[in-house]
């Protein structure tokens, strides 16, 4: 089976932007009308944070999305999620899970055994480009055929 291998999504990432840019602007307006040294003291850090924020939101999402680079890659043996540098064998996964979420969905994979990360692995799929259902669906294609029912 070829690798299947889902983008970033740079829908969301700019939404993402989009929304933190948007409560900015309502702050300034309120510390703008408030005439207060203080409120420009803390405005002042709230810009920082902002800018810190939307330096790795730049970095880590949006650039990655326009150079379409892989987020979320299944191959025949393993998945590996590039957003958090997670890779995971089939033959070590018990059974994946989808659950709806409000903004964004999540694959949870359940590990036949304790790893690093636990024995579950949480992906959440908002940064990836595709249909939440489709993707799990594939995981579960994948899982099938090149999972493992040996557990140590």
């Amino acid at each position: 089976m070829p690798p299947v291998k889902y983008p970033y999504s740079l829908n969301y990432s700019l939404a993402t932007f989009l929304v933190m840019l948007v409560l900015m602007l309502l702050l300034f307006s309120n510390v703008a009308a408030s005439n207060s040294t203080a409120s420009w003291i803390i405005y002042g850090v709230f810009v920082l944070v902002f800018l810190l924020i939307s330096a790795l939101l730049l970095v880590k999402r949006i650039l990655p999305a326009i150079q379409g680079k892989t987020a979320l890659e299944f191959n025949n043996i393993c998945l590996i999620d590039y957003l958090r540098n997670i890779t995971v064998d089939w033959k070590d996964v018990k059974s994946i899970e989808f659950i709806r979420g409000r903004s964004s969905s999540i694959l949870l994979l359940n590990l036949k055994w304790a790893s690093d990360y636990g024995s579950e692995i949480a992906i959440p799929l908002r940064f990836v480009k595709g249909k939440d259902e489709d993707i799990c669906n594939q995981a579960q294609v994948y899982l099938e055929q090149f999972g493992s029912d040996v557990i140590l």
